[in-house]
């Protein structure tokens, strides 16, 4: 490579730029760079393109510059461009991969080795930051509750053995979230963006309203609405509740049923039960407390009872279920049970 471009030598310039020429050889460049804005602003498209190949320096693969200074050499010819250095570098690359038969094999492969690892650097790092936004966040309980307010201001109480899966921040028409076990909701109202809980592949749309799902596995999914509107829907079934209504979800049908607001006692630890029945009082007992408690026996199952109890502890409570229908209470390990003739 033995051209020259007003007294310069492409070899000194490669020398210059991997830094093995000499002081003299370096200021005989300073000299050519200093006498013209055109030599400076070209030189630094080609450091670009130099530095951006860097990696592939340390390879043994030869490298031969001749093509790259011939594209140069040309520019340089053509006077002063109006270009952005990035632009001409861009040029550069370009120009390489389109006339590539004057180039010999091991720069061409010098050239799309380094466009390509860069390509890739700043791919992964978007698609890594573009991820790390997008994933969503996850709360989950075990043997205790959770309250939560998500994003938009609506307010989660997650009950035991529970997970609530949501975006860190709603975007798009819908705020979505997915449900696994039971949460009370009480929901930012926002008439343009429906709030949808995906609850076991149970759909729950609501605007602004409060209710409490319960959507464990294996289980039908329970809606009971305390405040405002919901519609629950399954496949190409769906109903639209009100404050005191409440819904089953079944395999094949979606089953309209009264509210019961004892299933909120995880979350208010208020009980209010009306003639109801031993075995469901029991129920919403074991359900709100966390606790296995059992009947002895059918018969006290059907006794029916009148009370309310507002953040009683659960010893006190089952005391005085027991008094008040003449039953017997003992616990054994980790188990209550209220035992007795039946009711009369």
């Amino acid at each position: 490579m033995n051209s020259s471009h007003e007294n310069i030598s492409e070899e000194l310039l490669a020398r210059y730029l991997a830094d093995t020429a000499t002081e003299q050889e370096k200021n005989e460049v300073d000299v050519w760079l200093a006498s013209s804005p055109l030599h400076t602003r070209e030189f630094a498209a080609y450091r670009l393109l130099w530095d951006h190949s860097s990696s592939m320096h340390k390879t043994r693969i030869p490298v031969n510059t001749n093509a790259a200074w011939d594209k140069m050499k040309m520019k340089m010819d053509k006077g002063p461009s109006q270009k952005p250095v990035d632009a001409e570098v861009k040029e550069l690359e370009i120009d390489f991969r389109q006339k590539n038969k004057r180039l010999n094999f091991p720069l061409r492969i010098w050239v799309a080795a380094a466009v390509t690892l860069l390509m890739l650097s700043f791919g992964w790092f978007f698609l890594e930051q573009t991820r790390q936004k997008r994933e969503p966040l996850q709360i989950a309980t075990t043997n205790n509750t959770i309250e939560k307010i998500l994003p938009d201001g609506t307010k989660v109480f997650l009950n035991y053995n529970s997970s609530l899966t949501y975006p860190e921040t709603f975007e798009g028409d819908m705020r979505t979230v997915s449900l696994q076990g039971e949460a009370f909701f009480d929901v930012k109202p926002d008439a343009a963006h429906p709030f949808l809980i995906d609850a076991n592949g149970t759909e729950i749309s609501v605007l602004g309203t409060s209710f409490n799902v319960k959507a464990y596995k294996e289980k039908p999914v329970r809606v009971d609405v305390s405040t405002g509107k919901v519609r629950v829907s399954k496949d190409a079934r769906k109903i639209e509740l009100v404050k005191g209504q409440g819904a089953e979800v079944l395999d094949d049908t979606i089953r309209s049923i009264q509210a019961n607001i004892n299933m909120l006692g995880y979350r208010t630890q208020i009980y209010d039960f009306n003639a109801a029945n031993l075995d469901d009082v029991i129920n919403s007992i074991r359900d709100g407390y966390h606790v296995d408690v059992r009947l002895t026996n059918q018969q006290i199952a059907d006794c029916r009872l009148t009370i309310r109890f507002e953040k009683e502890p659960l010893d006190a409570t089952l005391s005085v279920i027991a008094e008040t229908l003449d039953l017997n209470l003992r616990k054994e390990g980790k188990v209550y049970w209220l035992d007795g003739n039946g009711c009369q």
